[in-house]
């Protein structure tokens, strides 16, 4: 599995966790890609680099200019949960454990929470996901999860038609209002 925290500015709570799951749980059955990100602090990074050399099945990098290509190959995602991330886990069809921020913005929180009520993710809050043995289990149950295209969701791919339906009716409006400017003009 790929574990990013996107640019890493922000994620040192994230790979901690995660790392704190597998000195947890040796076990767990996913070996994991740590990928720190390009503005994660040099001396954090050296400090999980350090952890990471550790443990048999967890592996960490610094950054990679293709991160697409990491998570295309991977089991699964394990992610804070930006914008740009979370649409590469749909996009590549990913099973996926959210970890959002929530300060200093909710952004990724919102988009977490309605993914993971719709089916399409996996999880973890502020409340739930600072445990190493929660973490574990989660990252355990990563394998089981069904990607995002196996969860059926009614309209979720009908964009292109809701927008037809939409530019007609306002195209239908503005004739409409044209014919009744030209009728009174007329008039």
């Amino acid at each position: 599995m790929t574990v990013t925290p996107g640019g890493g500015g922000d994620g040192e709570a994230l790979i901690d966790l995660v790392l704190s799951a597998y000195e947890y749980d040796r076990a767990i059955p996913l070996p994991a890609l740590l990928v720190f990100g390009p503005f994660m602090l040099p001396e954090q990074r050296a400090v999980f680099a350090s952890r990471a050399a550790r443990l048999a099945n967890v592996r960490a990098i610094t950054f990679n200019a293709r991160l697409e290509t990491l998570m295309a190959r991977a089991a699964g995602i394990v992610a804070m949960g930006g914008y740009n991330t979370f649409c590469e886990i749909l996009s590549f069809d990913k099973p996926a454990l959210i970890v959002p921020r929530t300060a200093p913005r909710l952004e990724q929180f919102i988009r977490a929470r309605r993914a993971a009520e719709l089916g399409l993710v996996a999880m973890l809050t502020d409340e739930r996901g600072h445990d190493p043995g929660t973490m574990a289990t989660a990252l355990r149950q990563l394998s089981q999860q069904p990607r995002p295209s196996e969860v059926v969701i009614p309209g979720l791919l009908d964009g292109m038609a809701s927008v037809n339906h939409l530019v007609q009716k306002w195209l239908g409006e503005g004739r409409a209002e044209r014919l009744d400017l030209r009728a009174r003009r007329n008039a």
